[in-house]
């Protein structure tokens, strides 16, 4: 493949290519903010690997978000979509924790508005994350997967906020005591 037909020779692709690998999950403000880079410089750019293949966009309903197009398979870009959005990773984390909460404990616990955590259950259980069932006509939640998502905790939390490591930690000293 000669220099011209390579899609990374350019330089600010190689940056943008390298954020994306180191930053999987990422959107085009954190992208322009990290590169100093103009948006529709920033967007051409974008659109050009993700037509070579070398990266894919996923949608999570509020951005697009970026990652190498062959690390990780749509379930684990959906999960670290959501990892990545603040509400829905406080979520999670709860329910890393609780194995199991009505909204009410989850609500109460998160100190989020009912409308707000009824966005985000929908959006999580749409999305097939969690799982939800009545029980004394409450409705609980729970996990699907709670190993695949501590793993892909792991994977990525070089990228999540400092005080979800933080909490990360003390889920992964709980769950090794059970």
């Amino acid at each position: 493949m000669s220099t011209m037909e390579d899609p990374l020779n350019l330089e600010n692709r190689r940056r943008l290519y390298r954020l994306i690998n180191d930053s999987p999950g990422t959107h085009l403000r954190e992208i322009q903010r990290e590169l100093g880079m103009p948006s529709g410089l920033l967007s051409y750019h974008l659109d050009y690997l993700e037509r070579r293949g070398l990266i894919r966009s996923e949608d999570d309903g509020y951005r697009k978000r970026y990652f190498i197009a062959d690390q990780f398979r749509l379930r684990d870009r959906r999960i670290i979509s959501l990892l990545r959005q603040d509400s829905p990773r406080k979520i999670i984390i709860h329910l890393l924790l609780e194995e199991s909460s009505s909204f009410s404990e989850i609500r109460e616990a998160l100190g989020i508005s009912k409308s707000t955590l009824s966005y985000h259950m929908k959006k999580l259980t749409k999305s097939g994350l969690v799982l939800s069932e009545i029980r004394e006509r409450e409705k609980f939640y729970r996990l699907e997967d709670p190993e695949g998502v501590m793993d892909m905790m792991v994977s990525i939390r070089s990228v999540i906020e400092p005080d979800t490591a933080d909490r990360f930690a003390e889920i992964w000293d709980l769950l090794a005591e059970r």
